[in-house]
């Protein structure tokens, strides 16, 4: 998601409408976003009915192995805001997903672990194509 906020710029020029879904607790969601992200709209699925219909899975080996450890670890080290969970599932896996205007998907990815996201200039490519 952070990457994602610093380039929402780029998103909105090219006209395209990012929608964030997340299982957390709205007052939570509204004050990362407040601070982050202002410009994409939120969609809350506390019962994760979407993750679901993706096939986006839960796993904690993934959710906690070394490069996730780490990833976290470095983002502390240098003085990155990680967020915090407010007590939520940590197990959830998420992914990324470009639907085109003719209803059909452009890309789907579903994420290995918290850390494995489609670097934003692969999205941006995708949007241009």
């Amino acid at each position: 998601m952070a990457q994602l906020c610093q380039h929402q710029e780029e998103f909105k020029e090219r006209n395209t409408r990012v929608i964030v879904v997340s299982f957390g607790t709205l007052p939570a969601v509204q004050q990362w976003m407040s601070e982050n992200c202002d410009h994409f709209t939120i969609l809350l699925d506390r019962d994760r009915e979407v993750y679901k219909a993706y096939g986006l899975e839960r796993s904690y080996w993934r959710s906690r192995n070394l490069k996730t450890r780490w990833y976290y670890f470095t983002a502390w080290f240098r003085g990155e805001k990680t967020g915090d969970s407010h007590g939520d599932d940590l197990d959830q896996l998420g992914g990324d997903f470009i639907v085109g205007k003719d209803g059909k998907f452009k890309l789907v990815y579903p994420s290995h672990d918290p850390t494995d996201r489609p670097p934003v200039e692969d999205l941006l490519k995708i949007l241009d194509s």
